[in-house]
């Protein structure tokens, strides 16, 4: 089987180039879509047994690092449609594997699985409807998921006392609404429209509980769940967007001259002592990433199944990366002047984008309070 790795930088330029297309039209263009099905790199997560690549963690990191790299919306499209695929192709019964890719079909999904939606049992699946926000990649994806609360008798099932049954669902892209109302600051390109499911009846086989179900097929790393798998593709975004902003201004630099200063940006001390502190930042989030993600696999490998203590430091090292990018994309354009206030502008595009990924609840504050409850014992 080809090497994503490879397919992946292959791939730069053409992403490159149509980056300015993705912001105009928000969503991304045909010949990056194209590629990307040509070359399978929305199976990127999708089991091997099914034709996808089963990409280990340090494998996808380095997918999702280097399209982010390229232009953050299509890399965030990728993870977006990679991950649920991934989601889907693992996690789903027999029956809806076989409809979604049966025949050698490799289809591409999309979705938001927050509990926007509700599910109520019935005789072989559930009823479900829902209306959604931020389904990334949504434009170009044959199925689409959501999230929805279990109800029985009005109220949600509850599985402890703090936390509800949650269960994510498939439907074919003509059983869902689009509504649009994708005007934003950053990710411009990703497609994130909201969407609304008209109440409709689901086999069982097309939904799972999206936090208590194990997966039905592909290597034992899947049991990391939907939260490691989605955390992959928010590392790897972080790893790869606070990089190309450094690529950038160190590219501006030497011929960058503010306004009653008198030297250039690369002949400042104080520049060039940030840039290399921000290096530095950028190499040790890496580290960590590739560090946190590869102790998850070798355990999994292993048969040793992760508990949610075991998710908190890659948990933790996605949110730090996220951190440390944003950090690095405001140094780049402070520094960088009105070059980065400017359309088009690489280093505005990684500011706003990395500040948009900032919002996402994969990477929420809460995700290092938690390792720090854990480091007091609490």
């Amino acid at each position: 089987m080809a090497d994503p790795a490879q397919i992946a930088r292959d791939l730069v330029p053409l992403v490159e180039r149509e980056a300015e297309t993705s912001e105009r039209i928000a969503t991304m263009p045909e010949p990056v879509v194209t590629a990307f099905r040509e070359a399978k790199l929305f199976a990127l997560q999708v089991p091997s047994s099914l034709g996808g690549f089963e990409a280990d963690f340090e494998t996808a990191l380095g997918v999702y690092e280097t399209i982010c790299r390229a232009d953050a919306s299509t890399g965030w499209s990728l993870l977006a449609n990679a991950s649920t695929s991934g989601f889907a192709s693992t996690f789903c019964g027999d029956d809806a594997i076989a409809a979604m890719f049966g025949d050698g079909k490799l289809p591409t999904h999309a979705g938001q699985f927050s509990p926007r939606g509700t599910a109520v049992a019935a005789d072989g699946g559930y009823v479900v409807s829902g209306s959604y926000s931020f389904g990334s990649g949504s434009a170009h994806a044959e199925w689409i998921g959501g999230g929805t609360l279990e109800m029985v008798d009005g109220a949600p099932r509850m599985l402890t006392p703090e936390r509800p049954a949650i269960r994510a669902f498939f439907v074919p892209r003509d059983r869902v609404e689009f509504t649009g109302n994708w005007d934003v600051m950053g990710l411009v390109g990703t497609g994130s429209f909201d969407y609304t499911v008209p109440e409709q009846m689901v086999d069982a086989s097309f939904t799972f509980d999206l936090i208590g179900d194990a997966p039905q097929r592909g290597a034992p790393m899947y049991r990391i769940g939907v939260l490691g798998l989605a955390a992959i593709g928010h590392a790897g975004f972080a790893l790869g967007v606070g990089r190309r902003a450094l690529d950038e201004i160190a590219v501006l630099a030497p011929t960058k001259q503010r306004l009653g200063v008198m030297s250039i940006l690369a002949e400042q001390e104080r520049f060039q002592y940030e840039l290399g502190r921000y290096d530095a930042a950028m190499r040790a989030a890496r580290a960590l990433v590739f560090d946190v993600f590869g102790d998850a696999q070798q355990h999994l490998d292993a048969g040793d199944d992760l508990d949610a203590d075991d998710l908190v430091p890659v948990r933790q090292a996605t949110t730090y990366a996220t951190d440390v990018a944003a950090e690095v994309a405001r140094f780049a354009y402070l520094a960088s002047g009105t070059d980065g206030l400017r359309n088009p502008s690489v280093i505005g595009r990684c500011f706003r984008d990395i500040h948009a990924a900032t919002q996402h609840m994969v990477v929420d504050p809460s995700t290092i309070a938690q390792s720090g409850r854990a480091l007091l014992g609490l």
